[in-house]
């Protein structure tokens, strides 16, 4: 799908639905993320870009001749010991890898710029997915957010280096930029381009909404002597394999544990 001239949306299967995410080709010079499935198999481009490093958005990085990703996140792209680390299940996280770890020839930080083919990326450091999540302003209308998707699922933070305040205040930071600079298309890694100022700000208030969502059930259940996990707080019904997915569900529980049991209130 054209977004603007040299910026192109390519879907993933189920429109980036997971084990895929959207990816998007900026001329025939960058892609940034990787996870579309087939049809970028036959694609050569001189950079991939990574927003973090996911493993539904690196599977295809041996495509690109060099490989740029933030700093934070650049070593669980290149490593299977600090990928399986940061899942923090043990060697069962093989199941999601159906790749082959590569080289970060470029790390990059919050505000740097790149320019493929006369189109301008700006790079935004939004921690809370990942330590080194990032989304990235192209050519000054449109945004990528990677996994602030904007889905009804809401805001995923089951690993190690997840952190649901830097998630909240990440959200808040692409909301102010939207309004500040009239950003008129948001492309996420799962679901669909998102088209209008005024919607994209809509749906990042919704999307925000679900962190204090879980939140007051999960204080509500612990006040009640009761475990929040597998209520339907997270999951409304745990996916298979069951125990993979409980264990996230922990560590989202835990993580709002940890960051808001203090806090007597919240937006």
């Amino acid at each position: 799908m054209k977004i603007r001239d040299r910026v192109h949306l390519i879907e993933g299967p189920n429109k980036g639905k997971y084990p895929y995410s959207n990816s998007v080709l900026i001329g025939n010079s960058c892609l940034i993320d990787t996870g579309a499935g087939d049809v970028l198999r036959n694609l050569k481009v001189d950079w991939v870009i990574n927003s973090h490093w996911h493993e539904d958005h690196i599977a295809l990085n041996k495509i690109g001749k060099r490989v740029a990703a933030h700093a934070f996140d650049a070593e669980a792209i290149e490593s299977y010991e600090e990928f399986r680390e940061r899942y923090g299940m043990g060697d069962i996280v093989k199941l999601f890898i159906n790749f082959e770890f590569g080289n970060v020839d470029r790390t990059f930080e919050d505000g740097e710029e790149f320019e493929f083919e006369g189109v301008r990326v700006e790079v935004l450091h939004t921690p809370g997915h990942s330590a080194g999540h990032c989304c990235f302003i192209i050519d000054e209308k449109v945004i990528f957010l990677g996994d602030i998707d904007l889905t009804s699922f809401g805001p995923w933070y089951g690993c190690r280096d997840c952190n649901v305040r830097d998630f909240v205040k990440s959200i808040e930071r692409i909301k102010d930029v939207v309004q500040e600079r009239n950003i008129s298309v948001a492309i996420p890694s799962h679901g669909d381009a998102v088209f209008g100022k005024e919607k994209i700000v809509r749906k990042l208030e919704d999307y925000l909404k679900v962190i204090y969502e879980r939140d007051k059930k999960i204080r509500e259940l612990i006040s009640s002597g009761e475990d929040p996990v597998g209520r339907g707080i997270i999951y409304r019904k745990i996916p298979e394999p069951r125990d993979v997915f409980l264990n996230f569900e922990k560590i989202m529980v835990k993580k709002h544990l940890t960051t808001f049991q203090s806090e007597s209130s919240h937006p």
